[in-house]
């Protein structure tokens, strides 16, 4: 009797044995081309990435709506984890390496090989840093910046990667949905109802007309405070008096710059942003607002309630109800909406209570 069990499970263990090898011998290899032209193939989807390039890392944790596949992220994504509620949806987060990239700003390559990653998103231009990392043995994508492209093509091709298709086209047409709706109504605002805003990045730096911000202004209604033809643009502030912008939004990368530090400076205080109360720092949720992502259509719905506040039906906190669900399988709390849409930091703000309620 014992050695007719002994032989059922020596039986058994095979079969299992020979069923894995299958699974792993016939798994379809993910080929495709990256952002830098360049001929990929993946033996089997990831289940360990590091990104270097931004925003990719929340991105990673959206479509595959866990934060374990997540090992390794820049220093700005990750202070955005902590900065948003990404890291209380998952937790697991708390574990992400930010010591991937090295204080030259170069890819810590002895980081990335402890976290053996099986893939590394990089930026598709930094061509000498893909060739390094792949000499080390690692497995590189190359990612590159589109303006607002970016949250398409990044979201697609991470999709890809990770076997979530479906994920991300279902993200992609609450994308579309959202765009239509707020531009079937800014469209129709007059061009003299334009009001002019100025998106700070820092105390002397703007974004001009040819960066991607320009997109949230003509997505808003709005017109660019800054007539200069360039991305980004240094001022001072004899340029911001001239410019005199009806409403300031502050770049949330930089944590040092707040409404406060506008309204308590003496030498903006008669221009119109000033004198009506009209700045605003950009909220944070799952990620910043500032950079395209998979939150951008709320991104697009706030800065068009900060321009037109009674524009729109609804409300920015209804449409995070709805979808924080879809994207992360989570909603959020009172407080945690407070948080996202920087209650606190954005009081003063001439109908702030109405712009987020």
């Amino acid at each position: 009797m014992l050695e007719r069990k002994k032989a059922a499970i020596a039986l058994m263990a095979l079969i299992v044995s020979n069923f894995l090898y299958v699974n792993v011998v016939w798994a379809d290899p993910i080929k495709f081309t990256d952002q830098a032209g360049r001929d990929i193939t993946l033996p089997s989807v990831p289940k360990r990435v590091a990104t270097i390039a931004t925003p990719a890392g929340s991105m990673v944790v959206t479509i595959t709506n866990d934060g374990n596949s997540l090992v390794g992220t820049s220093p700005n994504s990750h202070n955005a984890i902590i900065e948003g509620v990404l890291d209380e949806f998952y937790p697991e987060l708390s574990k992400v390496s930010s010591d991937i990239i090295s204080k030259q700003g170069t890819p810590n390559i002895e980081e990335l090989l402890n976290l053996e990653p099986d893939v590394v998103l990089q930026w598709a231009r930094k061509t000498k840093s893909i060739d390094a990392l792949e000499a080390a043995g690692l497995t590189v994508v190359g990612m590159k910046y589109q303006k607002i492209d970016i949250a398409k093509t990044w979201l697609t091709d991470i999709a890809l990667m990770m076997d979530k298709k479906e994920r991300a086209e279902k993200i992609l047409k609450w994308h579309q949905s959202t765009y239509k709706r707020i531009t079937s109504k800014t469209k129709l605002v007059p061009d003299a109802n334009k009001p002019k805003v100025l998106y700070m990045l820092a105390p002397q730096r703007a974004a001009g007309p040819n960066s991607h911000f320009q997109f949230f202004m003509d997505t808003a209604g709005a017109k660019n405070a800054l007539s200069v033809d360039a991305a980004f643009i240094d001022i001072d502030p004899e340029m911001v008096l001239e410019a005199n912008p009806d409403i300031i939004w502050l770049f949330g990368f930089n944590a040092k710059l707040t409404p406060e530090t506008i309204y308590n400076n003496p030498i903006l205080s008669s221009i119109s942003a000033v004198k009506n109360k009209r700045i605003y720092k950009v909220p944070v949720g799952g990620d910043r607002w500032d950079p395209p992502n998979q939150e951008s259509p709320l991104g697009w719905e706030w800065f068009t309630r900060t321009v037109h506040p009674d524009l729109l039906d609804g409300s920015i906190r209804d449409s995070i109800l709805s979808a924080y669900p879809m994207l992360y399988g989570k909603t959020p709390s009172e407080a945690q909406l407070a948080h996202i849409l920087r209650e606190e930091m954005n009081k003063d703000g001439k109908d702030y209570v109405k712009i987020i309620h």
